[in-house]
């Protein structure tokens, strides 16, 4: 629990005024799950020392948190230029829900946010109010901007996205968000079924491969065969000929 607190803080750090954000969740047809946190600085609001690339002072400063990212199965990856910085954290989980009810960033958007799991379905949904743009006690920061992306591999059975982009779903808020919903229902059914398309498209791209693989063996001993026969008739005749 310790380690999970101070990886939200590490995370409040760089969430700073002025800052903007985008949160990811990749649901792959295979069902494996990635999560991505990009978070984009202004260098002006970073106390490094001039003597020191930004790039220099992140790494060093996540450097010291390296266990605690480890611990939360974090990677992340820094990139720079003149004016801002972009600090991206990634990491693979195994369970929707796990990612969502023990994600420290929500915290700071919802108090409370919940992700139910049944036999048919996930149902994912704020059960507070939104408290991104709200004054309270021991609030640390202020975004300017924030989208959170949903991404599966199958059609949503129910959402209240602000905007759609395939299989994308998208809830944008700003500073001037004051009150705003999260919800959505997802079908195990539907992931279900398209997790047995996948490996039934896999299984036939694979025989489709081996079909061929075998096609081409037995053209070229075909091939091989007849050039054998060739050389073997002329051999035969230039033989006979000597004679």
């Amino acid at each position: 629990m310790k380690k999970i607190k101070i990886l939200i803080l590490l995370v409040v750090l760089f969430i700073l005024s002025g800052c903007s954000a985008q949160y990811e969740i990749n649901f792959a047809s295979d069902g494996t799950i990635t999560e991505n946190l990009s978070l984009n600085v202004k260098n002006d609001d970073l106390n490094y020392y001039e003597s020191n690339s930004v790039i220099s002072y992140l790494n060093s400063y996540l450097d010291s948190y390296d266990n605690v990212l480890k611990f939360g199965g974090y990677d992340y990856n820094i990139s720079s230029k003149k004016n801002n910085s972009i600090i991206k954290f990634d990491r693979k989980v195994d369970k929707l829900c796990e990612v969502i009810i023990k994600n420290p960033f929500y915290k700071y958007i919802y108090k409370d946010i919940s992700c139910k799991e049944d036999k048919y379905y996930y149902t994912i949904e704020n059960s507070s109010k939104l408290i991104m743009n709200e004054a309270y006690e021991g609030k640390e920061f202020n975004i300017k901007s924030l989208n959170l992306k949903l991404t599966l591999p199958v059609k949503a059975e129910e959402n209240n996205a602000d905007e759609i982009d395939g299989n994308t779903y998208i809830w944008k808020y700003d500073e001037n968000t004051k009150d705003k919903d999260f919800y959505i229902k997802i079908s195990k059914t539907d992931l279900e079924n398209n997790r047995k398309l996948l490996e039934e498209q896999e299984k036939r791209k694979a025989l489709k491969n081996k079909i061929i693989t075998i096609s081409t063996v037995i053209i070229i001993l075909l091939a091989l065969g007849i050039v054998s026969l060739v050389f073997y008739k002329k051999y035969k005749q230039n033989k006979i000929d000597y004679k």
